[in-house]
């Protein structure tokens, strides 16, 4: 089974419309490439069903959340 996750954007990565978005993506998007660091893929990576992971920063808003 392949691992999949909730992800969700707010404040700090808002678009021209000010919305946040929520998104779905496999475990094969959280990479480097994507802009995420080494510790937060691993991070990711070790979650299980159910955890979420938070990314917050001073000006920004993210967490992934694993839900399969």
């Amino acid at each position: 089974m392949s691992k999949e996750f909730e992800c969700f954007w707010g404040a700090g990565y808002r678009e021209e419309d000010n919305k946040s978005t929520l998104a779905y993506h496999p475990l094969e998007f959280f990479s480097i490439d994507n802009g995420y660091e080494q510790k937060d893929i691993d991070n990711i990576r070790d979650l299980y069903v159910g955890e979420g992971y938070d990314l917050d920063g001073v000006f920004c808003e993210h967490w992934v959340r694993r839900i399969s």
